[in-house]
């Protein structure tokens, strides 16, 4: 068991897309999605601001988990925003949606 908290707690760096997550229990309003992943931001103070970053490239970093349902989870402990390149649209999958019964759509 230590050693799955070791890895829970490891403080890793991803970049993608914030997306809006359409969840019926609101307790996650976005995620970043990065490939065919989603990652649901947890509400801490940094999660909250990347409200306003919906549509954007970012770069965060934080503590990745997982739900006993194994989606993904990230606190942010920090987030810087790209700009946009022209590929970026097809890398990033702008057509993915997150359900919160059936995970990335």
């Amino acid at each position: 068991m230590p050693k799955e908290n070791n890895e829970r707690q490891k403080v890793v760096t991803i970049v993608g897309v914030v997306r809006e997550i359409k969840d019926s229990r609101k307790i996650h309003r976005v995620g970043i999605a990065v490939g065919n992943e989603i990652y649901a931001v947890q509400p801490n103070e940094e999660g909250q601001n990347l409200v306003y970053e919906v549509g954007n490239k970012v770069e965060a970093t934080g503590i990745i988990s997982r739900t006993k349902d194994v989606r993904c989870r990230i606190e942010v402990t920090g987030y810087e925003v790209y700009e946009m390149d022209e590929d970026d649209p097809e890398e990033f999958d702008y057509t993915l949606e997150y359900n919160s019964k059936h995970g990335p759509q």
